[in-house]
């Protein structure tokens, strides 16, 4: 993404124009990543697919003037059918290029790299690619790879996964075209009146949400800096990954990840930590990799894992702290609750990491909440989230019915007015 001209991190995201909000309703075709050294390669492909009447998304041109870049690209990957990488040595050198494929990946979004040179990949995107379409470039002009790209982006199922043949390759000095086709579509006026609407509720409503959570602790997509090397992993360094539901009924999946995204945000504030985000975490849910494996992947010194176990108001929540170099356990606890005290409990497993990895905390980084205000509400929230996160209709319309059912407990919970909104939106 390219290295400037972004919003300060923190800058509080404006109102959506309506071409923006026509795309976060409708979704885009393509979403083109790209390091920023490559921005004249990039915005050559965006011209060409436009030009066949494929919408791209592209940064900085899509960004909402006033809005977070990092928001922008999470909701943009997760709107768009197909996502095209363009791979170049400084695209595999760009963290930001890793975590929005690491995005692509876990919304199942099928992705297609171009490649214009032969640097050989890190292990992380070994990982992630090795199930995508390739269309190789090599010396001469574009246009062969331009079809090849376009085929693959219409019929994908009929060319993943392995490497098509394009063309030769040149990269010229002249300013690409930044024209490009925007498909308009009757009754557009209500339908974007009504998400500008609720955009703008979730916007003043919100301190967090599950669309942001991918983005935790992640710098501003608006700089670029190189994946740090596995020997160079910082020992301050952590993943959360999803707690395993140990219930009777195996029916507390979403309660699980709720208390790892809640530590996850936790730990994201405390000074000196880095917090490798949900969508890098989660995406080893349910799979029986090694950890050292995951912690190399993920560029992470420590891992913390649990288990939750709920029966009724009694919840049970396990937690270990894991050296990834080593694979040795460096702390774990089991905790008894009554599910009012979840929040604290929270809280509890947090400042055990913040003491296990010898941080110093800063006056109000880690200021004990309070208990649950309504444990319900609490609970259909998180079940909200879980569905929502499903990211298909279905999903949401459950999400609908389980935020209004959080609101209808607890009229002032903040957290699940913010999910019913972006859950309409969306």
């Amino acid at each position: 993404m390219p290295e400037s001209g972004g919003p300060a991190d923190g800058e509080t995201p404006g109102l959506p124009t309506l071409e923006a909000a026509q795309n976060a309703y409708f979704g885009c075709d393509v979403f083109v990543s790209y390091a920023s050294q490559d921005a004249a390669i990039a915005n050559k492909v965006v011209a060409a697919l436009e030009r066949e009447r494929l919408r791209c998304w592209i940064a900085p041109r899509d960004v909402t003037p006033g809005a977070r870049y990092a928001d922008a690209i999470v909701r943009a990957i997760s709107a768009a059918k197909v996502f095209v990488l363009v791979l170049s040595e400084s695209g595999i050198a760009s963290s930001h290029v890793g975590k929005e494929v690491e995005r692509a990946s876990s919304k199942k979004r099928p992705i297609i790299a171009l490649r214009i040179d032969a640097v050989p990949l890190t292990p992380a995107l070994e990982y992630f690619l090795s199930e995508s379409q390739w269309v190789k470039a090599e010396a001469g002009n574009m246009e062969a790879a331009y079809a090849k790209l376009i085929d693959a982006i219409r019929e994908p199922e009929r060319t993943a996964p392995g490497i098509i043949p394009g063309a030769t390759f040149e990269v010229s000095t002249g300013t690409p075209s930044t024209t490009y086709f925007r498909s308009r579509r009757n009754g557009i006026l209500l339908a974007v009146g009504l998400a500008v609407v609720v955009v703008a509720l979730a916007t003043l409503l919100a301190n967090k949400f599950w669309l942001a959570k991918p983005v935790t602790a992640e710098k501003p997509a608006g700089q670029v800096t190189a994946a740090p090397a596995a020997s160079a992993i910082s020992d301050k360094s952590i993943a959360v990954l999803p707690f395993v539901d140990m219930s009777e009924k195996k029916d507390q999946e979403y309660f699980g990840d709720g208390m790892a995204e809640e530590i996850l945000d936790l730990l994201a504030k405390i000074p000196g930590l880095t917090v490798i985000g949900r969508t890098s975490s989660f995406q080893f849910k349910g799979k029986n990799a090694d950890l050292r494996t995951i912690g190399a992947v993920l560029n992470a010194a420590h891992l913390l894992e649990g288990s939750v176990r709920k029966s009724g108001d009694q919840v049970r929540i396990t937690a270990q702290l894991i050296n990834t170099r080593t694979g040795a356990h460096e702390w774990s606890e089991t905790y008894d609750r009554h599910i009012g005290d979840v929040v604290k409990l929270q809280d509890a497993v947090a400042a055990a990491v913040v003491r296990e990895l010898q941080l110093t905390v800063a006056s109000g980084s880690l200021n004990p909440r309070s208990t649950l205000k309504n444990a319900d509400a609490y609970d259909l929230m998180l079940r909200g989230r879980h569905a929502a996160d499903r990211w298909d209709k279905e999903g949401f319309d459950e999400a609908v019915t389980l935020f209004q059912q959080a609101l209808d407990r607890d009229p002032t919970y903040a957290h699940a007015a913010v999910g019913l909104a972006w859950s309409y939106v969306w």
